[in-house]
């Protein structure tokens, strides 16, 4: 996973990612086209990636993912 758009991705895509956030799809595709999540989310994928026994995905893993070098 090397990119927001990898994450979104990994929830199941856009309308999947919508839910998890609390809002509609087109707000997923603008986060998933920006490769940019407001932090302000950052809870709610921590919570729903736990919840699905996505491994990895912290705030550490957000923050990397934000930064144009995430190597």
């Amino acid at each position: 996973m090397n990119t927001i758009g990898d994450l979104i991705d990994a929830f199941g895509g856009n309308t999947k990612f919508a839910a998890v956030i609390g809002k509609n799809v087109s707000t997923a595709s603008e986060m998933k086209r920006r490769d940019s999540i407001p932090i302000d989310y950052w809870p709610l994928i921590i919570q729903a990636a736990a919840e699905r026994g996505m491994a990895g995905i912290d705030a550490d893993r957000l923050m990397k993912l934000h930064l144009k070098d995430s190597s």
